[in-house]
């Protein structure tokens, strides 16, 4: 595609980014689904967070929490008296206890402290506040494929966990759990592949809608899955091919690389999850050399 092609595509997916973010502000105070943003915006629910995060730095989801809690902060600034239940309620929150949680973990003390503070340190943290968190992450320098190549992968067998929430924030935890589920009951030679599965349930609200798996392909379906563990088959298909080079932690910025490059270049995504795909092992390889393999489900 030439570079005024990608252009005009790039404008394409920040405008409907764009419509995705004003239905958001409009009706941040009721459940919202990834089916019903997508749907505002014009675009297919299956990838459109990950496509919103490549070119914003934050997931729909991270976005409505921010609006919602930039909305609440001005209500504690323009009335000490006002109920913090009532703001809670008013901007979304089912509890003021979940109001009180997410505020807390993204301003580092409670609503009640919030009134607290000087006037100068409320406007600091305001401002903070107004920046998505992840900005500098999908800038920074990560060692990936400029082009992609397109794979054809089989069926194949799977043993996972599944945890959801925020990927950058649950897929090391998974990670760690599904080894020690696990705990050896898969033996070496019926392993066929270390792989992370992500993807997101359109019909689910918030954070809670963002799936991922941590698993092992194997040779054939398990006579026992371990406990604690699932089992399904995950469907052969057409992935867009991506080599990252270094740390697993750049891996949120390069899905984010990724995403952006196959918008600009008009490539159509498949409703499927998407792979990580662990090529060496991190327990005898120099994080710098770590290679991982993502694929986009394309058509």
């Amino acid at each position: 595609m030439t570079e005024a092609g990608k252009a005009v595509q790039k404008q394409f997916h920040r405008a409907q980014i764009g419509r995705a973010q004003r239905f958001i502000r409009v009706h941040m105070n009721r459940p919202l689904t990834l089916g019903q943003i997508a749907r505002e915006a014009g675009a297919s629910p299956f990838h459109f967070a990950r496509i919103f995060l490549a070119y914003t730095g934050e997931t729909p989801f991270d976005f409505l929490r921010r609006v919602r809690l930039i909305s609440a902060v001005g209500m504690l600034q323009e009335d000490a008296e006002g109920s913090i239940t009532e703001i809670a309620l008013s901007v979304g929150y089912e509890t003021p206890s979940a109001f009180n949680k997410v505020f807390k973990k993204k301003m580092g003390l409670s609503p009640g402290e919030f009134r607290e503070l000087e006037k100068e340190k409320q406007y600091d943290l305001v401002w903070s506040l107004s920046q998505p968190s992840e900005t500098e992450e999908i800038h920074m320098k990560i060692n990936l494929s400029a082009k992609h190549d397109v794979v054809s992968r089989p069926a194949l067998h799977y043993v996972f966990l599944q945890k959801t929430g925020p990927y950058s924030e649950i897929a090391p935890a998974t990670w760690g759990e599904f080894f020690r589920l696990q705990g050896g009951a898969l033996r070496p030679e019926e392993i066929r592949g270390v792989l992370g599965l992500s993807t997101v349930d359109k019909d689910k609200n918030g954070e809670e809608a963002m799936i991922y798996q941590a698993g092992f392909a194997v040779a054939a379906r398990p006579a026992a899955v371990p406990k604690g563990l699932q089992y399904r088959e995950i469907k052969a298909g057409k992935y867009a091919r991506f080599l990252l080079t270094g740390p697993y932690s750049q891996m949120s910025a390069g899905f984010g690389q990724v995403f952006r490059n196959l918008s600009e270049n008009s490539v159509a995504l498949r409703g499927d999850y998407c792979v990580e795909n662990y090529l060496n092992d991190p327990r005898n390889t120099p994080e710098e050399q770590l290679l991982t393999e993502i694929l986009v489900p394309v058509l």
